[in-house]
This record gives C-alpha cells, structure tokens and sequence, in this order.
C-alpha cells in the first residue's frame, strides 16, 4: 500500500483527477462488457408463426357485406 501511496504522491490535483477518471472509464468498460456477456438469447418453448410473411386465406365475407352490398345496389339502381 505504501508503494501506491508513493506513487501517487507526487502527482498533481490535475493528474490525480485524470488517473481517477481513467480508471473510472476502464472499470465501466468492464462492467459493461460483464453485462453484455451475460445476455442470453430468448428461448422459444413453442413453433411461433412470423406474422411478416405469414397470411391465411380467407374465403368467407364479412356478415356485413350482404347489408353493405344491398344498400349500395339500391342508391345506384333505386328501390
């Protein structure tokens, strides 16, 4: 401990606070680094469907469309 002691003893306030900050910088790096090597991928339990490509056919109208259908029909050809 005295030989750090000593080394740091004859640094100015100027140096001492660019030691620290250094030092501060180099520990954060690691501890970032720690964090990013601790992350896992998410495991999937089950077959999901990618939604981006995936589509389904389908060949039934909407239960409004006979009511849609009719009034437009009747405002073109009337009643």
């Amino acid at each position: 401990m005295k030989t750090i002691k000593f080394l740091f003893s004859d640094l100015n306030q100027d140096e001492r606070q660019i030691l620290g900050g250094l030092v501060t910088v180099i520990v954060g790096a690691m501890f970032l680094m720690w964090l990013i090597s601790t992350v896992k991928p998410p495991v999937k339990d089950f077959k999901t469907l990618d939604t981006q490509v995936h589509f389904v056919k389908k060949h039934e109208l909407p239960k409004f469309y006979s009511k849609y259908a009719n009034r437009i029909y009747n405002e073109k050809y009337g009643k």
